[in-house]
């Protein structure tokens, strides 16, 4: 706010045809739920109410009517708490033509993960989960998933250390830390990943070679990799594509069952997820409680992007899964070097803020065989990409594992032995 006021007249008179200083009085509807707003609002005074579900956040900075950037129906109901509040208003295509950009698309980034954050805390509170699972929550995981692993493990970090230094152009450097990874005992995915790494820093410190040495690797054995993807580009000359840039700089590969963020840990960092799948769990003394899946484009963690808060959560891959972990100088970076892609993680947010709203209506759901077929429908387009048991849909709408079982047969879906659904 003290950046939009502190602007100069001369900035104000060159935005005024695009950016309108508006006030409105205590109680205007600024746009309602299923409404698609016209405009994108900036609090410069006074207070708003934006009530996402039961519960309502009063906003006094920061950006609402984002929805309009992608034409997307409103999730949530705006009025204004205070006797009066003022606002800049304006067109969403009109965002990268004003002078105060920056200032608007950092305020968005945090405003609409304030909202994210308060519906995803309604779904964690509407089923009364205990809070204790014992003194270690990593010894509890591992014992329902053995062999898991963790994103700050040392081999994740000396992959990060990598990426820096190929990043900064020290190749002899990465490829020393490369050649030692090589001897680890890691998962096949990892090997790949760390022979693709070889291969890479190989070509560009003996280009002599190149052709060689990519040929070493089977793309059949690849055709999934984004590195191998970046590789095959490198050699040979191919657009550059600006998210394997990113990957390739800053991301990292996941295998399956490896935590992401465990529930009770400090928020440092947020994370977009570019391939795979994550879900998002509470932890019990004795079992696990979906939340929700992660797909490709969307983005977690928000609370690290507000402040460093405690995670809600414990999030894991549940398949080969590639991300990239988003700081605040992150997106103080993208701000300035590519605004675009902030827009790109709002509208992922938007999104998921209507998932988990729809995640919350089943849940409350009074019938608890309906709150059974309504999960099903939930996730039956991921049953084929992803491992989702019966026990998950038991454990996430509070109904005995053998009704959800049997509503499943019921409507044509086979169940492993271990209770992972497929088609």
């Amino acid at each position: 706010m003290e950046e939009l006021k502190s602007s100069t007249s001369n900035k104000l008179l060159k935005e005024r045809d695009i950016m309108d200083l508006v006030t409105f009085p205590g109680g205007t509807v600024l746009y309602n739920l299923g409404e698609i707003p016209k405009k994108v609002y900036y609090i410069v005074e006074g207070a708003v109410s934006v009530r996402v579900s039961r519960k309502e956040l009063a906003l006094e900075s920061g950006t609402l009517g984002e929805w309009a950037f992608f034409e997307l129906p409103s999730e949530e109901f705006v009025t204004v708490q205070s006797p009066g509040a003022t606002f800049y208003v304006f067109n969403p295509d009109e965002i990268f033509q004003l002078e105060n950009r920056e200032t608007i698309l950092r305020r968005m980034i945090g405003s609409i993960s304030k909202r994210l954050l308060l519906i995803d805390s309604e779904l964690a509170e509407c089923q009364v989960l205990p809070e204790y699972v014992g003194p270690d929550r990593m010894r509890y995981f591992k014992r329902i998933h053995p062999n898991s692993m963790k994103l700050d493990d040392r081999i994740f970090q000396e992959l990060f250390n990598v990426k820096r230094f190929y990043a900064s152009g020290y190749y002899k450097d990465a490829s020393d830390i490369v050649v030692k990874l090589m001897q680890e005992p890691v998962p096949e995915e990892l090997k790949k990943e760390i022979i693709v790494w070889y291969t890479l820093l190989t070509v560009i410190l003996q280009p002599e070679n190149a052709e060689l040495h990519f040929r070493r690797l089977n793309p059949k054995d690849y055709s999934d990799s984004l590195s191998y993807a970046y590789l095959y580009s490198f050699i040979h000359g191919g657009q550059k594509q600006e998210i394997l840039e990113m990957f390739m700089k800053g991301g990292i590969l996941l295998p399956s069952y490896t935590i992401v963020t465990l529930e009770g840990e400090s928020a440092h960092e947020g994370y977009l997820v570019v391939r795979g799948y994550l879900k998002a769990v509470k932890l019990y003394e004795d079992k696990e409680v979906l939340l929700s899946i992660v797909q490709p484009g969307e983005f977690v963690g928000e609370s690290a992007l507000i402040e460093s808060k405690t995670r809600m959560v414990t999030l894991y891959s549940i398949s080969p899964a590639a991300v990239i972990p988003v700081t605040c100088e992150g997106i103080e970076k993208f701000i300035q070097s590519n605004p675009k892609f902030v827009l790109k993680i709002c509208e992922s947010q938007l999104k998921r803020i209507r998932q988990v709203k729809e995640l919350l209506n089943l849940k409350t759901m009074p019938n608890p065989i309906q709150r059974v077929i309504m999960a099903i429908k939930y996730f039956e387009n991921l049953f084929a990409k992803v491992k989702i048991s019966a026990k998950d849909i038991a454990n996430l709408v509070d109904v005995p594992v053998e009704k959800v079982m049997e509503e499943l047969r019921h409507k044509g879906f086979k169940i492993a032995v271990d209770g992972t659904i497929y088609l």
